[in-house]
């Protein structure tokens, strides 16, 4: 089920559901790039910083995904489907965190949501949007849609 993967990977890239994360600094730090004029020298993080990154914006850089990186397209995941693939963000993907402190209950989310688009597809042959507003997000810790999701089901008759 490699498109239905690329389908999940592409939506959780354009609408993470953790949107923001932060992290303190426990001791004295440096990471790789970050610093100087160009962004490509290393810059010091002293202890108790607290740092907050965006992997909503992050996952919308040109510079990983393409001058397409505003666009739903699960083709760029898939091998050689578009120009960029098969695409291999690494630290630029993070729906799940990443690390030491990456979700522990990734695999789960990933099988849970597989599943429930799977049985629907079975169930409902077809899926309309009966939605005509445009995407409007609700933030907090996580990120839904502020309206709701207006579809229609039509069964196997």
């Amino acid at each position: 089920m490699k498109y239905l993967k690329a389908v999940i990977n592409e939506s959780q890239r354009l609408y993470p559901i953790v949107p923001s994360n932060s992290r303190e600094a426990i001791r004295d730090t440096v990471l790789p790039l970050g610093g100087g004029p160009d962004g490509l020298s290393p810059i010091l993080v002293p202890k108790g910083t607290y740092m907050i990154f965006l992997s909503r914006a992050m996952h919308r850089r040109e510079d990983i995904y393409g001058p397409d990186a505003e666009d739903f397209n699960p083709s760029r995941w898939l091998d050689n489907e578009h120009p960029s693939s098969p695409l291999r963000p690494g630290w630029g993907y993070l729906p799940f965190n990443g690390g030491p402190r990456i979700c522990i209950g990734q695999q789960f989310a990933l099988t849970e949501t597989s599943y429930v688009v799977v049985r629907l597809l079975q169930e409902f042959p077809v899926l309309e949007s009966r939605d005509n507003e445009p995407w409007r997000e609700k933030l907090s810790l996580t990120c839904t849609s502020l309206g709701g999701a207006k579809v229609g089901l039509k069964a196997f008759e």
